[in-house]
């Protein structure tokens, strides 16, 4: 039988958020069944809203939009590195990496690494104290020849350092792909090979967008 796990986070009124300039999502009825004979809603969300995959563009200009990544890189193969439970800032490091999929990683597939931290989701503290890439992390992820980077904080850099973006400039200098924040990573046992699923809203001429992400495996 065929085993699946939803790594996508709910978006709802309330969420957490990265502060200014993004806006509070927003999910309004729009028209019910009792007043109009059919229901709808309102949604205002932005492009890091819940659970989103990002391009290079969202650094460097003239670079890739989700128009241009194709569906064959949004299905990969890949490799979940269960790291020991993280705590509020604590460091993620390239040797906790290596232990957890150094052996089986190859170059073209996706990488996810499962912290813990999808626990506080919605909780206080859940964007401005999450763990983050200690030295050397993003150098091991990019020596491998990662595709997507998939993380389950919504932060790889260090949350502290307002406006410092080096991590995710050393990571977009060429066109790969970040999936965040992720949950349920927990959930994907064993040392074994995913298939992970990917699929961004269709709005081409944006870097990053909302998505529903799975991973599967026979």
């Amino acid at each position: 039988m065929r085993q699946l796990i939803d790594l996508t986070g709910t978006i709802s009124n309330g969420m957490w958020g990265y502060g200014h300039p993004f806006p509070e999502p927003l999910v309004q009825p729009l028209a019910t069944v009792e007043q109009n004979g059919f229901a709808a809603h309102r949604m205002h969300l932005h492009s890091l809203t819940g659970t989103y995959l990002e391009t290079a563009g969202h650094l460097y200009p003239d670079r890739e939009l989700l128009g241009d990544v194709p569906l064959e890189r949004c299905v990969l193969r890949a490799w979940v590195a269960q790291l020991p439970e993280k705590q509020e800032l604590e460091t993620i490091l390239p040797e906790e990496l290596e232990a957890a999929v150094g052996g089986c990683l190859q170059p073209g597939d996706a990488l996810l690494i499962a912290t813990g931290w999808d626990r506080n989701w919605n909780r206080a503290g859940y964007a401005d104290r999450c763990p983050y890439f200690g030295e050397g992390t993003i150098e091991w992820i990019i020596d491998r020849g990662v595709a997507m980077l998939g993380v389950d904080v919504p932060s790889v850099q260090d949350p502290r350092s307002e406006g410092e973006l080096s991590v995710l400039n050393a990571y977009y200098k060429e066109n790969r792909l970040l999936l965040a924040p992720l949950v349920n990573l927990r959930a994907a046992e064993g040392a074994v090979p995913w298939q992970l699923v990917v699929l961004p809203l269709a709005i081409p001429e944006l870097c990053a967008s909302p998505c529903r992400a799975i991973v599967m495996r026979e």
